[in-house]
């Protein structure tokens, strides 16, 4: 199960909105084929490692698969979608043991396998599968996607300062990392400060990444409440997918046929952020990214929302002129009353990436 759940990172930058999956066929003790997820309506994992069998041994491949085991990352989908059901091909082709490491609330796989007289094992390296698949599951079991904020700062907190400094704060090692986690998204989040201040394009720009052939720029969403975009900022005419979320919408001249307005009325003065996050489960979002100010990361926080920080720390002070990344009083062990548990800390060029859980009580 340690090798499917390696072959199952192939498939991180390509397969959303399915989950991240990967199969290993093993007969005799040997592996005889692997395989992954690929883009949506393409081989699910199972079909590809038994596709994987068939091209490697040709005329004996049916021997092959008789009475081979697979390993599998997530259970294997019962349901006709894009693609047929795997459970259909696994039972064809002569599998008689099944082993899995996370179950999926949204399929009827095991019994599928198990009314076809398939030997079924489940909990292998189950909590290393859900991690994989986190923002999958998210969407499932909670209805919205997994939300990582990432933000990048000084040493005291700062991203940025009243009067104005660089744009950038983080090393050029810092910023290209932030491209892999953005190729990780399904969609990133920023609000109208940010795109005033800075008009960024949070697209994908890493040339390691390109040989992948998919488009790996995630959908791109704007909290403006009262709808303050110009129409001229990069984002609104570089042709990504951007929807714009208003209280109240107008007519902004020469807009591109990518780009969407869509109103969510509410109480209060602001875009409600449960209803943004209805919308993108409706879209099929897994993972979203947070790139914003202080006043988005403020709301998300105050929500309980955010399911994991990622801060890029630079060897900078910005002291008293310093404008926080949030509105609480915050360092990197607590933000206000809520702790954070540290899950990792590495060095990229001279700054420090931090990755923590918020401890919500």
């Amino acid at each position: 199960m340690q090798r499917a759940l390696i072959v199952a990172e192939n498939a991180k930058y390509i397969c959303s909105p399915n989950p991240m999956v990967g199969a290993v066929i093993v007969k005799n003790k040997k592996i005889i084929g692997e395989g992954f997820t690929h883009q949506p309506g393409k081989d699910h994992a199972e079909i590809d490692a038994i596709k994987n069998v068939k091209s490697k041994f040709k005329e004996k491949s049916c021997s092959q698969l008789k009475g081979s085991s697979l390993y599998v990352t997530l259970e294997p989908c019962s349901k006709e979608g894009k693609t047929p059901p795997c459970t259909k091909e696994i039972i064809r082709s002569g599998i008689s043991k099944v082993f899995i490491a996370s179950k999926d609330p949204s399929q009827s796989g095991l019994k599928k396998l198990i009314k076809a007289g398939i030997k079924v094992e489940t909990g292998i390296c189950e909590k290393e599968g859900s991690e994989q698949n986190r923002g999958f599951f998210s969407r499932i079991n909670r209805s919205r996607p997994f939300i990582i904020c990432k933000i990048a700062c000084s040493v005291d907190g700062g991203i940025g300062t009243i009067k104005g400094k660089d744009k950038w704060i983080t090393s050029k090692e810092s910023r290209k990392d932030v491209h892999y986690l953005r190729a990780q998204s399904d969609a990133i989040l920023t609000g109208i400060g940010t795109i005033i201040a800075d008009n960024p394009q949070l697209n994908v720009r890493v040339k390691e990444l390109q040989d992948l052939k998919v488009n790996l720029d995630p959908r791109r969403y704007v909290l403006d409440s009262n709808l303050r975009l110009s129409g001229n900022e990069v984002l609104l005419k570089d042709g990504g997918q951007t929807t714009v979320f208003c209280k109240q919408g107008k007519k902004i001249k020469n807009l591109s046929p990518s780009v969407s307005i869509v109103e969510i009325p509410g109480n209060s003065k602001r875009v409600p952020i449960k209803n943004v996050l209805s919308f993108l489960n409706k879209e099929n979002c897994n993972n979203l990214m947070v790139e914003a100010g202080k006043e988005i990361n403020s709301s998300f926080i105050n929500s309980k929302l955010i399911d994991e920080f990622i801060f890029y720390i630079a060897p900078k002070i910005f002291g008293k002129d310093k404008i926080n990344f949030s509105d609480f009083d915050c360092s990197f062990s607590n933000i206000g009353t809520i702790q954070l548990q540290i899950n990792n800390i590495e060095e990229i060029g001279k700054d420090f990436k931090v990755t923590a859980t918020p401890i919500y009580k």
